[in-house]
């Protein structure tokens, strides 16, 4: 199992912009020093109480620079929000930085209020995405490439510099809905998902994605990561008092996102009231959270139900555990937990 993690470049109550780069990059050097498998970077605009990661190929850069070892991956790069042939180009020569270190994670994104700042409408964004990686995939594996499509038009062109991966860096799709996961089964992509479904209903959404990924002829069984909280202490109790307030923090800014753009007044009413479930509720069913052994146990079972292949861990969901905590988090893992996936 792959074993990486995510960090959000968070802004803390009350702490600066340059903090907040100067944190997550203490936090990536740990992770390298440290024996993780990968980093991982999101995506976010016009969220300064948040983030300040609104260009993850640039600090993918700075990353690739600052380390030799550890892959560096983006959880994701929000495809209808720029020019494809200029993300084929940038992540190329992140690429080639890094000497074939990077790993392409793509989706779309369903937090509207990005595709509002950039003034692209939100019910483009299935159509742009899909637009967008079949040129991304023609930059990476033609010498030269025409395209004329709904959206963008190019005209015989070649992509500098070519990437140092061949054919290109692996590349990995963000997947929510049921019939998201089988569509990319059948075109033979490895996937994310969140945990938030809960168990039984991802047991049921792997195998659909395993299903089409065999019908279509694929070899193998694909590849598939989940993207989870986690934090781990030395005992269950010290985790879950040291994470409860960023937990908390991170699960009802998900949900009053989400529950913004939600289909129906219906899903929205739900997404709140699962944000309104007990401390200990959450803990024990959507992020893991607790000693290395309860940890370990954890993904064991993930692992065991439902085939995953890697979890991208994001060890300061909500941004606010103390930083000494966070590293501890990751020490706790490299020695406690990852030598039993190994």
């Amino acid at each position: 199992m792959d074993f990486g993690m995510l960090t959000d470049f968070h802004v803390r109550p009350g702490g600066s912009q340059p903090e907040a780069f100067e944190e997550s990059f203490r936090q990536v050097k740990a992770a390298e020093t440290m024996g993780l498998d990968s980093v991982w970077l999101g995506e976010h605009h016009f969220t300064p109480d948040r983030s300040v990661l609104a260009s993850p190929l640039t600090i993918a850069s700075a990353i690739a620079t600052a380390t030799s070892r550890v892959r560096i991956g983006l959880a994701v790069q929000v495809l209808p929000l720029g020019n494809p042939l200029r993300m084929a180009e940038e992540a190329a020569t992140v690429d080639q930085i890094s000497k074939g270190r990077l790993d392409f994670g793509v989706g779309r994104s369903g937090l509207t209020r990005y595709y509002q700042g950039y003034n692209i409408p939100y019910v483009e964004s299935r159509e742009r995405f899909f637009e967008s990686l079949d040129i991304i995939i023609k930059a990476w594996t033609q010498e030269r490439f025409s395209h004329e499509g709904q959206y963008y038009s190019y005209n015989d062109v070649t992509l500098v510099p070519r990437p140092y991966q061949m054919p290109h860096p692996p590349i990995r799709v963000a997947v929510a809905s049921a019939a998201t996961f089988a569509l990319m089964g059948s075109r033979g992509f490895p996937i994310f998902c969140t945990t938030t479904a809960g168990m039984d209903e991802l047991e049921a959404r792997f195998g659909e994605y395993r299903r089409a990924y065999k019908e279509a002829g694929h070899p193998g069984e694909g590849n598939t990561t989940l993207r989870m909280p986690v934090h781990v202490a030395e005992t269950d109790r010290k985790a879950r008092n040291e994470a409860q307030e960023s937990i908390m923090c991170g699960v009802r800014r998900a949900a009053t996102d989400l529950a913004a753009v939600a289909a129906s007044q219906e899903l929205a009413d739900r997404l709140r009231e699962a944000a309104n479930r007990p401390y200990e509720q959450i803990v024990t069913e959507t992020i893991v959270c607790g000693s290395p052994e309860h940890v370990k146990d954890r993904l064991l079972e993930y692992r065991e139900r439902l085939g995953a292949t890697g979890v991208v861990m994001e060890l300061n969901y909500g941004g606010r555990i103390p930083y000494d905590r966070v590293e501890n988090s990751i020490r706790l893992l490299a020695e406690n937990v990852m030598p039993s996936f190994k």
